[in-house]
């Protein structure tokens, strides 16, 4: 397909998504009555600063009175602020406003960003319920880490978002009791998929109060959660590292050609990141000639019998 009907055809693609995740947020969110049943519940935003440092301040622009208010406490000023996810507060659905029309839009373009909640709890209510849930313990030693819910791939993976097909680990890793007591304050939490898509995850029907943070979590839960994070660590390195490898890859399409060439790695049985990096990189290059380029297949047949590194082997690509 030449250059320009393929950008026609993905815009076109967009803009029906677009329309389409309105049309059904409009129709979720109106679902969700308050207990009196008289309007839906109260919207807010969780927006992460490190993949758009403007975000926040276009939404005070644009909503006067918006309340927002850092999760992580130790990021104390605006270096580390700009950086830091946030709770921030949003006006009623409006499907006729420009501002809600942005919203969605920049959320299909970068998903990373935002996700929104519908809850009947108040600003300080939901904010002290998120923020016990910045940090978890980890097994055996008791140490802390920082569970990255605000992450759309790291949400879909704790909760196992049974729609979202981009997910590279589909979970759930919460357990079922861990996973009820997280999400019961949520009427309702969207986010968009790597794709561009939108998705609902829905509160648990028999909210559990066997689970009480701070959570303690499994190492096969600790190990899910570090593979799920995976693409998106090594889309970064590239982007900063090896940015040609990406110069032949629509933007839209860079998250998903990670993804899919990271499973292809774990097929040749590689393990360290530099040893992923190298064939992801070089995957990026070569697209199908990696399966069907009978030379290349007989060098990584070699380096998943470990007889060449996959550094040799790339060195050796024509």
């Amino acid at each position: 397909m030449p250059a320009q009907a393929r950008a026609a055809a993905l815009g076109f693609r967009e803009d029906r998504l677009l329309t389409m995740s309105i049309q059904t947020f409009e129709e979720q969110w109106s679902a969700l009555a308050e207990a009196d049943g008289t309007r839906p519940a109260p919207l807010f935003m969780l927006v992460d600063s490190a993949q758009d440092e403007q975000l926040l301040r276009s939404i005070a622009q644009a909503v006067p009175g918006t309340q927002s208010r850092c999760l992580l406490t130790h990021a104390h000023g605006p270096d580390l602020e700009k950086a830091a996810p946030h709770l921030v507060t949003m006006p009623p659905f409006d499907a006729s406003r420009a501002f809600w029309h942005a919203v969605f839009e920049h959320g299909a373009a970068n998903p990373a960003r935002q996700t929104l909640i519908a809850s009947p709890l108040g600003f300080d209510a939901l904010y002290a319920h998120l923020q016990r849930y910045i940090e978890v313990v980890m097994p055996d030693d008791d140490e802390e880490m920082i569970l990255a819910f605000w992450d759309p791939a790291i949400l879909g993976t704790l909760v196992g978002q049974e729609d979202d097909g981009t997910l590279h680990v589909p979970g759930p890793v919460l357990l079922a009791p861990q996973r009820a007591h997280f999400l019961e304050p949520m009427a309702g939490w969207w986010y968009w998929g790597r794709g561009g898509t939108l998705h609902r995850i829905r509160p648990s029907a028999s909210p559990s109060d066997q689970s009480v943070p701070p959570l303690k979590l499994r190492q096969a839960q600790v190990d899910a959660l570090v593979e799920a994070s995976l693409p998106d660590h090594l889309l970064n390195y590239i982007r900063e590292i090896r940015p040609q490898s990406l110069h032949q890859v629509p933007q839209a399409e860079h998250y998903a050609r990670v993804e899919r060439h990271l499973r292809e790695a774990r097929n040749l049985r590689l393990w360290r990141m530099t040893d992923l990096f190298e064939y992801i990189a070089a995957a990026l290059i070569f697209g199908d000639q990696m399966i069907t380029d009978p030379a290349i297949r007989e060098l990584l047949m070699k380096v998943k019998v470990k007889e060449i590194s996959i550094t040799d082997a790339v060195e050796e690509f024509k």
